[in-house]
């Protein structure tokens, strides 16, 4: 009878490790996760002390480490602690994988540039940001020169700006540092609440919520500022700014998926190479004019070197050779144009009855698909 018992035990605790391991991917990744999570609270001067930066960094702390990540946490830093963690940060990304930079507390946004602020500033006017406090440019700049696969940047420092003449005015600057995802608490320009005391955030409660669940990066980032958005009553806006080209990423891992060196992929009982119809993400249209004339009779797409690429076999259909006029537009995977001043008509001459093959490379390496236009 002892026998069977501890047998069942085994069987108890084996069935609870392997379910640990499909929700927080338990070391299956085959690239590291490491984070640099940074709550500031205890601020004085003209910066007024905030309630919750620590109580947000904690529980983004938690979650992290749950997920596999290697967390390297401060609280109430100086300029001196944070430029040395920092540096620390840099060193353990370069290691490749994947890096995540969380901050809460204040930051500011002088001409352009972003600042996130350390307890001991001393700022007498906007202008000493520059010298008292930390470029989230040079931090960008250093996460991209490590050339690890994937850099997540999350700020919660989007408060009041303690210098300008009207309450509530303030936020940070547009960033979109390229091979980075970005996202800020607001919309750039935008101030968010601190919150009630003793609790997280709206933004931070929401995000850790949706880092639970088996949601692409783009899609937890997504859902969470629906959420923040309906919980606010319009009034929080998170923005989003995705400048990753290589391969997708999952805090919580769906079952029946690893992460491999490059991206995540299912696995089946025989290995299994998705590839989508690559015409899926070319969208034709052509005159009508032309319709009866020309078409294209093939059209494939592939991502290379971090760029999105696309070829198209044209074909005319007519006895006599015709000009026709083509361009791209070309779109990220929200579905919003980018690239638009390099979308121009382009001259396109096809011999009687022949085709003619032609490459569009995307201009940014945000576009994720294209429309092709012929006239």
């Amino acid at each position: 009878m002892k026998f069977f018992f501890m047998f069942l035990l085994s069987i108890l605790l084996f069935a609870q490790a392997d379910d640990r391991g499909v929700r927080v991917s338990s070391k299956m990744q085959s690239e590291q996760r490491v984070a640099l999570v940074m709550g500031n609270n205890e601020y004085g001067g003209v910066l007024s002390k905030l309630r919750n930066p620590i109580n947000d960094a904690k529980s983004i702390r938690d979650i992290l480490e749950s997920r596999g990540f290697e967390v390297i946490y401060k609280e109430n830093s100086t300029k001196r602690d944070m430029r040395a963690t920092l540096n620390k940060f840099y060193e353990k990304i370069r290691e490749g994988g994947v890096g995540l930079f969380y901050f809460s507390g204040h930051g500011i946004e002088v001409d352009g540039q972003n600042y996130l602020i350390p307890i001991d500033a001393k700022l007498d006017e906007k202008s000493d940001a520059e010298f008292e406090a930390v470029s989230l440019n040079k931090i960008t700049k250093k996460m991209q020169n490590a050339r690890n696969r994937l850099n997540i940047v999350v700020l919660d420092a989007c408060r009041n700006d303690p210098f300008s003449r009207s309450a509530g005015t303030g936020g940070l600057a547009k960033a979109e540092p390229i091979g980075l995802f970005v996202s800020y608490s607001t919309g750039a320009g935008s101030v968010a609440s601190d919150g009630k005391s003793g609790e997280n955030g709206l933004f931070t409660k929401y995000l850790v919520k949706n880092m639970k669940r088996s949601l692409d990066l783009q899609n937890v980032f997504h859902k969470t500022r629906e959420d923040v958005y309906i919980a606010s009553n319009q009034k929080q806006f998170p923005a989003i700014y995705n400048q990753t080209i290589n391969g997708k990423f999952y805090f919580t891992v769906p079952k029946g998926r690893v992460e491999s060196k490059h991206e995540s992929r299912v696995v089946e009982s025989t290995p299994v190479v998705y590839v989508p119809k690559m015409d899926s993400f070319v969208k034709t249209i052509i005159d009508d004019k032309l319709k009866d004339r020309v078409s294209v009779a093939n059209s494939s797409s592939r991502v290379k070197n971090g760029s999105f690429q696309v070829v198209l076999d044209i074909q005319n259909h007519q006895s006599q050779k015709v000009s026709v006029n083509y361009r791209y537009k070309w779109f990220d995977d929200e579905g919003f144009e980018v690239g638009e001043n390099m979308s121009i008509w382009q001259p396109l001459f096809l011999e009687s009855n022949d085709n003619s093959r032609i490459k569009g490379i995307a201009p940014v390496p945000t576009a994720t698909s294209c429309k092709f236009y012929l006239k």
